[in-house]
């Protein structure tokens, strides 16, 4: 998919040498032209704009000019978006002797532009061998905006023609500047040690999960609760009951249970939640527990449930799994509150910026979870794993892989599996295996937006599949239009394979988009529910095949 000009990287065995070579340290790329961009891996064609990622023909990475203001609309900036990474190649005019190099950046969370993850710098005396000399990663910035710079010194002055900045593309990537630093004069520079390569560092799987791989899950199913105590309502938002969970357990029809449907049930809280003051104190932390564990509803409903329809199916010993979530210590929503709490009862307020308590919280999050779980009696639903509540990889957070790690180690010593479900081409997806999770799930976020073409089902498919991913299906409303998109993903399962894989399911809050198609009258909505019974077992057919 073509947006980058093409190029071939021209070989010099004998490269030009300044005839007034300088010993004077500057930036041996202010006002050069990029020689080059390669794409390092699946670039989507709807992003393929000047907005969204910038012509190489664009002067402002080399210009020396800095973006006037930490915004994404200061026209200073060079746009990278999605992808897994974009290599940045320049010619200098001369060989030189390459000693440092800095990325100027732009971090503003309320539009997902974030801090490249990491920027390799990789050079060549001649334009096929090369070396990376260095890897600026500390692109650490508490502020929700700012502009941040990060920079390296190597450990000695390398001779270089050509230098390539190798950035990680974690969403968005505003940058205003490229420095590379040295001088012209080689007389004391180090010839490279060949054998790096230019592309990028991306471990391909190429497949999509095995059952296996994941606990023996085949369907799960993602069920809200926990509102805002201020949402909760007449309606009982987040207070899920045994009718409600009764067409996800098994699969009826002509009113009869026919057969299992959902094997495993994620719980989560509602966006209402988090994006409320009860996300950022412990005080919400324990409310949110202690929703799970409310009397007659959500886990002691779905415990009620798969008991009532195992004994139906003659399987009174069938059980369902269950996952818990880790909510995030990082509240990244507003302004923090003046003091998080106490979560543990030891009379001193967590502080959510040292890293001791927020590994703490975490601790709490996961032991009281599985306190209150043991506690209660809950034969047909087995707690098996814990999901990472954020869905992408904060990198300009200095705590942020280090907060994983620990949730990762501290639940597989308790035996339990941790997991994740990014967005489509979020911060860090590239990176789901070295941050310690067991399985990740990637959203594709066609069913929201009909500027998002179909092609998105397929890109997300293949992009998975390259990273050893599975794939979450979403529906985004109940209609015949909705409907519609949501065969659309069913199709591509077909088609591509990750029907056959571990899936996850976005339908809203239950009772949800597929009870209204249970309850629907009209066939032609009903009919999305027997639908969804057949892709569940793997026996969809694409309406292309048919």
């Amino acid at each position: 998919m073509g947006w980058y000009r093409d190029f071939e990287i021209e070989a010099a065995e004998n490269a030009p040498l300044d005839p007034e070579a300088t010993k004077e340290r500057r930036n041996l790329i202010l006002g050069l032209p990029i020689y080059g961009i390669s794409a390092n891996g699946l670039m989507e064609e709807n992003a393929l704009t000047e907005y969204f990622n910038t012509p190489d023909d664009k002067p402002m990475l080399t210009d020396g000019k800095y973006a006037s203001a930490p915004d994404y609309l200061d026209p200073g900036y060079f746009h990278f978006t999605r992808g897994v990474g974009r290599t940045v190649i320049f010619r200098l005019p001369y060989l030189s002797a390459v000693s440092g190099a800095c990325v100027h950046a732009l971090k503003q969370d309320e539009v997902a532009a974030r801090l490249p993850r990491k920027v390799d710098i990789l050079v060549s005396p001649n334009g096929k061998d090369w070396q990376k000399l260095g890897t600026i990663a500390e692109f650490y910035c508490d502020e929700p905006k700012a502009q941040a710079k990060a920079e390296i010194t190597f450990d000695k002055a390398y001779k270089a023609l050509y230098a390539a900045f190798r950035i990680d593309t974690v969403g968005h990537v505003w940058l205003d500047e490229l420095e590379l630093f040295g001088r012209t004069d080689i007389s004391a520079a180090a010839d490279i040690t060949a054998g790096d390569k230019l592309g990028a560092e991306i471990n391909y799987v190429n497949r999509y999960p095995d059952y296996s791989d994941f606990l023996g899950v085949h369907n799960v199913l993602l069920s809200y609760h926990c509102a805002a105590p201020e949402k909760v309502g007449e309606s009982r938002l987040g207070l899920i009951t045994e009718e409600q969970y009764l067409p996800y357990v098994a699969y009826i029809k002509d009113g009869r249970i026919q057969d299992t449907l959902f094997d495993s049930f994620l719980y989560l809280p509602y966006s209402n939640f988090t994006y409320s003051k009860w996300y950022k104190c412990a005080e919400g932390w324990k409310y949110y527990v202690n929703n799970i564990f409310e009397e007659n509803c959500n886990l002691q409903a779905l415990e009620n449930t798969v008991a009532r329809v195992g004994k139906e199916l003659g399987r009174p010993d069938y059980k369902v799994q269950v996952f818990f979530s880790i909510l995030h210590t990082n509240v990244r929503y507003g302004d923090h509150p003046d003091k998080f709490g106490d979560l543990d009862g030891d009379g001193v307020d967590e502080d959510m910026t040292s890293l001791a308590d927020r590994e703490k919280a975490i601790k709490w999050c996961i032991d009281e979870q599985v306190a209150r779980y043991k506690a209660g009696s809950y034969p047909h639903c087995e707690l098996s794993a814990f999901y990472w509540f954020e869905e992408d990889i904060n990198y300009a957070d200095k705590y942020e892989f280090a907060t994983i790690a620990f949730a990762r180690d501290y639940l597989h010593s308790l035996g339990y599996k941790l997991f994740w479900i990014p967005y489509f081409q979020a911060s860090g997806f590239q990176d789901w295996k070295e941050a310690g999770f067991d399985i990740a799930c990637m959203q594709p976020n066609y069913a929201f937006r009909d500027t998002v073409p179909r092609q998105r089902l397929y890109d997300n498919a293949r992009l998975t599949k390259q990273l050893g991913m599975c794939y979450e299906m979403e529906i985004g409303g109940f209609d015949a239009h909705h409907v519609d998109k949501f065969r659309d993903y069913m199709d591509c399962g077909a088609e591509t394979g990750y029907m056959h894989s571990v899936k996850m399911y976005y339908q809203g809050g239950v009772p949800g988009e597929f009870y209204r198609a249970y309850k629907s009258e009209d066939p032609s909505l009903h009919a999305l529910y027997d639908d969804l019974y057949a892709y569940c077992k793997e026996k969809y057919v694409s309406r292309r095949d048919r």
